[in-house]
């Protein structure tokens, strides 16, 4: 998107409180940062409609309190340039308290250094590098476990369950693939595994060196470090290839689209993921209802992670309210989100629960208290099984 056509965009948008709001009240506008065109379209918008869905079911609450909740999902096209000019954007409107986002870890790092001088609290659903929360940011926090933590159950996984002896590693050059790859790597070698390779591989000239070389390794096992765009792309050539290795790859794979784009190439390949399949969830019956009735569609991980960062995001905004008066002050609602405590749901009170994914709460750089990794394989109908669950907590990566 243009600069031009964003500033169109974001005009509109404007207009939003002029036409839901009432007379009188105080406008509250919370965003969601994600790539809504362009090749991440499709895992994209799952983080606009979970954050969407959230911010829906608390209007009525806030407009009880006195304030118009308003939503304003923004397009960064998976470009970190956007997340900084959305960052400058979102930050100078003083009625936006809150971000949910971003997708990529290289937006959500420009996005995050964009937005911390005006301290706007930012909780991103899906960002893992471990990095982002390596910066001293208080306004920084995210909900899904971080690369380190699926480049250990990954290589647990290679060591104990495939007993993988040699691994080709590719990473789509990205600040997640990168990441991700690289703590992949560290783990094989903690495992014993021997690394056959590394490279990185974004276009399709890039992807064909990258399989001359798995063929010449011959590796156990080809693993890719990036998202579901690029990593498509790859298993469908190194299957065209005649490589037989098992493909891994991070939660980038955790995608209907990386199954529509590789069809029956998908079939075998294993990643790990942060989400995992929606119904492990003890909430999911209650969230999945909600969300099919809104979009008729299924949802997934991704989905439900931005429907809980973005109640995190609410909740923390109202425990700093108080009804008929003022909004609360940037810093309020970022020192709110550190002291958010959710437990998790379970049964019956599951149809209760804003948080669906299990209890949340953050140490004091932004990281969850405890998330779980899912090893997930789809099978020969690419249907997705669980092989594996390891709950990781934020202590334990320091």
């Amino acid at each position: 998107m243009t600069n031009k056509r964003l500033t169109g965009v974001l005009g509109a948008l404007a207009l939003f409180p002029l036409l839901l709001g009432s007379a009188g009240a105080v406008t509250i506008k919370v965003a969601s940062v994600s790539p809504l065109s362009g090749a991440l379209a499709p895992i994209g918008t799952e983080v606009r409609r979970g954050a969407e869905l959230a911010v829906q079911e608390q209007v009525a609450a806030f407009k009880a309190l006195g304030h118009n909740l308003v939503y304003l999902p923004m397009d960064d096209q998976a470009s970190a340039a956007q997340g900084t000019q959305i960052g400058k954007t979102l930050s100078a409107d003083r009625a936006v308290l809150g971000v949910v986002g971003a997708l990529n870890s290289s937006v959500s790092n420009t996005l995050a250094a964009a937005t911390a001088a005006a301290n706007l609290a930012m909780i991103s659903p899906a960002s893992t590098n471990d990095g982002l929360t390596a910066n001293g940011w208080k306004h920084f926090s995210r909900v899904v476990a971080t690369d380190s933590a699926q480049a250990v159950a990954a290589a647990q996984y290679l060591k104990a369950e495939v007993g993988a002896k040699s691994v080709f590693v590719v990473s789509d050059n990205t600040a997640y693939g990168n990441g991700l790859s690289k703590a992949l790597q560290t783990n094989l070698k903690r495992q014993g595994i021997a690394l056959a390779g590394y490279v990185g591989a974004s276009n399709d000239e890039q992807i064909a060196g990258a399989v001359k070389r798995i063929k010449t390794m011959n590796p156990d096992v080809v693993y890719f470090g990036g998202t579901d765009d690029v990593g498509s792309k790859l298993v469908k050539a190194v299957r065209a290839a005649g490589v037989k290795a098992l493909f891994m790859g991070g939660d980038g794979l955790d995608s209907p689209s990386f199954i529509q784009r590789s069809g029956i190439d998908a079939a075998g390949v294993v990643y790990s993921t942060g989400f995992g399949p929606v119904t492990v969830f003890s909430g999911a019956p209650a969230f999945t209802q909600k969300y099919q009735a809104a979009y008729k569609a299924k949802p997934n991980g991704v989905s439900v992670y931005a429907y809980d960062a973005m109640n995190v995001m609410l909740e923390a905004i109202k425990s700093s309210l108080t009804k008929g008066g003022a909004a609360p002050s940037r810093a309020q609602v970022t020192t709110a989100v550190r002291r958010v405590n959710f437990p998790a749901c379970f049964d019956g009170a599951a149809a209760k629960c804003s948080i669906v994914s299990g209890a949340m709460g953050f140490d004091n750089t932004g990281e969850r208290q405890r998330s779980r990794v899912f090893i997930m394989k789809l099978d020969n109908v690419l249907q997705g099984q669980v092989a594996k669950v390891q709950t990781v907590t934020a202590e334990s990566l320091k």
